[in-house]
């Protein structure tokens, strides 16, 4: 099977505007318990459902063309009434969140990769989530890390990434 590298980054990027379309802005707002997120809003920042469904437009169209980080930051900020900071904050969740997941589905499609490790981020300072994911060491691809998610982001603010831990075939040659 040959795999075209420019078929799989498109791939990708569609995947990615695809969970965007679907995703986005669901964890916004929401109660978050020990890590997990809760029913129903946060005390401290309610987010309303067409709020959400603007985030949710905003953040695919960004997956559609190419957009700066700060004019997405931008466009978030003015759209939910939002600070800078929390813009920035529901951008890089967001954007990460839709880059994670469109990864993990064209390695499945490719069937080439076997499994995956969790990669604490450089900046990862405070013991959580991250940390028991990593800890787990390589998990087969299409389950769940320790924390209950397929990928990072484990958490808002999380910096980490997922890598391909081994493939099927060693005999292939890594398509990434």
């Amino acid at each position: 099977m040959r795999v075209n590298m420019s078929a799989v980054i498109s791939d990708v990027d569609q995947v990615a505007m695809d969970y965007a379309r679907e995703h986005a802005g669901e964890l916004l707002g929401t109660k978050w318990y020990d890590g997990e997120p809760g029913v129903g809003p946060s005390e401290k920042g309610a987010v309303s459902e067409s709020t959400r469904m603007i985030l949710r437009g905003i953040i695919t169209d960004a997956f559609s063309r190419e957009t700066r980080m700060s004019d997405l930051v931008q466009r978030i900020q003015v759209a939910g009434g939002f600070s800078k900071e929390q813009a920035q904050l529901i951008a890089d969740t967001e954007v990460k969140l839709a880059q994670c997941h469109g990864n993990l589905a064209a390695w499945q499609r490719t069937g080439f990769v076997k499994s995956i490790k969790w990669l604490k981020s450089s900046l990862h300072t405070v013991r959580d989530e991250c940390d028991l994911n990593a800890e787990v060491g390589p998990i087969p691809l299409g389950q769940m890390f320790p924390s209950g998610v397929p990928a990072p982001p484990a958490h808002p603010a999380c910096r980490c990434t997922v890598a391909i831990a081994e493939l099927n075939d060693p005999k292939r040659r890594n398509p990434f």
